[in-house]
């Protein structure tokens, strides 16, 4: 890479005299463009000094030390076998106890992936709560496209095996050539949109990375810079780049250009990292002079006053981490980091356990005398005979070890307990008690189970509040602003996009929602006539165009992008409770509701009955009867007399006539 490549210098004077490098005279850019790539390359520098020198936070380590070794831990890396076999015949196993953790925590974290909620700042507004429920189904619409879940889900394993987690997010719009067939056979190039490449994507971006110029600011967004540099191959770059006339001309796969700000000049290397096929990207962020920069082998690809194009000016990023170390590093501990020591006990008792249970089945010989025995007397049920006429001390036996395989057991178990202590429990891999234990027992334990994740469920929620303003600015920047559509023979004009929510749950019933920008809508208050025609309006074309299953939400742009949102992150989000928790305390509000004579029946049924069943939450109306049928079911059951028919009396009424015609039986009864 680009910071580990050294040219050797003459002593003297200073030039560059290195047989793998040679003077760049084919690029030769401006002098701007010379002063910026000499600030980005000192940052670069002050980061690669932070990126390798070790801390007393991370066990005297450095941060990519650190990463190395935790990675290993869960990757299980096991040594190769000694040479010696003296040595070869021990045990290597390897626990995956970490490994096993670590995955136990992330399942039982995102057995929901966690969204953000978000509210109008003036809860007071019915207008500004309907512009927080239309972000909150745009946010929802922008994640399904970015691949949301996928990268929240790479974070958070990343949170426990990295010193440091990344979530990024970017918005992009490439094109590609496309060759269209004609009818003849021949074909047709055109310019389309690459999808692939195109649009919103989220992803969890590795902490090697990640650079940045000061590891004593905890708060990314006010890191001085940032930068990303990776390596990918060759056809990826050519994807995002090669509309810039830089590529073609100077970027091949493994050629690095290097700048010596001293003599001014460019160098061109092969950089044997980069194995002639791929071709290295660094992208320089700078919050201060708000900049936005790429660099391709070394190669700046844009203006070096290029600004950041993100309106809210802020990182595409956001970051957690396991645990905390303090409150003034950048990076965190993480879960193997933390489970180390005692991962390390384990796994050594575990191996002298196994060469102990070896030696105890199969126990080493001696043999006396100057008879030759084989490993072949070493068969269940075979007799060897010794022939000690020579010798009469002559003879062969097994060499007993006094080993104390209890008290290896006892140390393993010991140390599984510590560990248990310090990540997950048995509830967390799903080892729940039987279908008779009571609710509120099995919600007692996955309390304590959220207990025992403590702070991690915390950093997720600060992860998912951060990522959430950065999607926020998203969508205000990208999907409340028209696109020029040009019709052949007509005047251009902006088209705004309409999105469609399948499945949303309005008035107790599963319909779509379409929500569509209009700027045409009034910026200005209306009367309440306006106001109810508008909505007779959509309602009549929720009616006739789509037949009611679709609900019609129309937004004022240019109001929307006034408007502030904040973002809440509930505990039980990140930690959310058991389905079979759920239905148990559904149910059991269910019962309790309906003996209380103050209750609306058919809200409760409808919500907490047949909300419990994720079959009929959806359309609980399906098996509730409607006003009609009620009055039907009635009339049957108490039907009306025919004209001329005597009409049944009440029991109250039936006794008092009976005392009136006879008193004396009356009160004797």
């Amino acid at each position: 890479m680009i910071c580990d490549l050294t040219l050797t210098r003459n002593p003297k004077t200073g030039a560059i005299e290195d047989e793998t490098a040679t003077l760049a005279v084919d690029y030769q850019p401006s002098e701007k463009v010379r002063a910026r790539t000499a600030q980005v390359m000192r940052d670069f520098q002050r980061a690669h000094i932070v990126h390798n020198k070790p801390y007393a936070e991370l066990n005297f380590m450095s941060v990519i030390q650190r990463l190395n070794q935790d990675r290993l831990s869960y990757n299980q890396f096991v040594e190769a076998p000694s040479e010696d076999p003296a040595e070869a015949w021990h045990s290597r196993a390897f626990r995956p106890i970490v490994r096993n953790k670590i995955n136990t925590i992330a399942a039982y974290v995102s057995q929901q992936y966690i969204y953000p909620n978000i509210y109008a700042e003036n809860e007071n507004s019915e207008e500004d709560k309907d512009a927080a429920m239309v972000m909150r189904d745009l946010m929802t619409w922008r994640n399904e496209k970015a691949g949301y879940e996928k990268a929240f889900l790479h974070t958070i394993i990343d949170a426990q095996t990295d010193p440091a987690a990344f979530m990024g997010t970017e918005f992009n719009e490439l094109y590609r050539d496309h060759k269209e067939i004609q009818e003849d056979g021949t074909w047709k190039v055109k310019k389309v949109l690459d999808e692939e490449f195109s649009g919103f994507h989220d992803e969890a971006i590795p902490c090697d990375e990640i650079w940045i110029t000061d590891a004593y600011e905890p708060e990314i967004q006010r890191q001085p810079c940032i930068i990303r540099r990776r390596a990918f191959h060759y056809s990826t770059a050519k994807a995002k780049y090669s509309d810039n006339p830089l590529f073609g001309k100077y970027i091949k796969p493994g050629l690095q250009f290097l700048y010596s700000d001293e003599q001014q000049v460019f160098y061109k290397v092969y950089d044997s990292s980069l194995r002639y096929e791929l071709v290295e990207e660094a992208i320089y962020w700078n919050r201060g002079a708000d900049l936005k920069l790429r660099f391709l082998n070394g190669i700046l690809m844009d203006d070096p006053d290029q600004p950041n194009p993100r309106k809210d000016k802020k990182y595409p990023m956001a970051k957690t981490g396991y645990e905390w170390i303090n409150n003034r590093f950048f990076y965190y501990k993480s879960t193997a980091f933390k489970l180390a020591n005692d991962e390390e006990i384990v796994n050594t008792a575990y191996r002298m356990l196994a060469d102990a249970s070896y030696l105890q089945g199969i126990p080493p010989a001696v043999q006396f005398g100057k008879e030759e025995i084989g490993g072949s007397v070493m068969v269940p049920g075979s007799i060897t005979s010794i022939d000690n006429t020579d010798n009469p001390n002559a003879g062969f036996q097994t060499i007993q070890t006094n080993n104390n395989l209890g008290a290896l057991t006892g140390l393993i178990e010991r140390a599984e307990a510590s560990i248990s202590e310090s990540s997950s429990n048995s509830v967390m891999a799903g080892n729940m008690p039987n279908a008779r234990t009571p609710a509120f027992v099995m919600a007692a334990m996955q309390q304590n189970a959220r207990t025992l994740l403590g702070l991690y469920e915390k950093m997720i929620g600060f992860l998912v509040k951060e990522f959430g303003e950065l999607c926020i600015a998203d969508v205000i920047q990208h999907l409340t602003v028209g696109e020029v559509e040009e019709i052949e023979g007509k005047e251009s004009s902006m088209r705004y996009g309409k999105f469609l929510m399948p499945e949303q749950t309005v008035n107790g019933k599963s319909v779509s929602r379409m929500i569509h920008f209009d700027p045409s809508l009034p910026s200005e208050p209306i009367s309440k006539q306006a106001h109810l025609k508008m909505s007779q309006d959509l309602a009549h074309q929720e009616i006739h165009q789509y037949d009611e299953k679709v609900q019609i939400i129309k937004v004022n742009p240019e109001l929307f992008r006034k408007l502030k949102f904040k973002i809440v992150v509930k505990p039980e989000a990140i930690v959310p409770m058991s389905d079979a928790v759920r239905k148990s305390l559904l149910l059991e509000e269910y019962n309790l509701a309906m003996a209380n004579p103050l209750t609306k029946k058919d809200a409760v049924t409808r919500d907490l009955l047949f909300g419990a069943y994720e079959h009929t939450k959806n359309d609980p109306d399906k098996y509730l009867m409607s006003a009609e049928e009620i009055q039907a079911q009635q009339a049957a059951q108490n039907p009306q007399p025919q004209p001329g028919e005597a009409q049944p009396l009440s029991k109250g009424l039936s006794d008092n006539l009976q005392m009136e015609q006879n008193p004396t039986k009356a009160l004797s009864r």
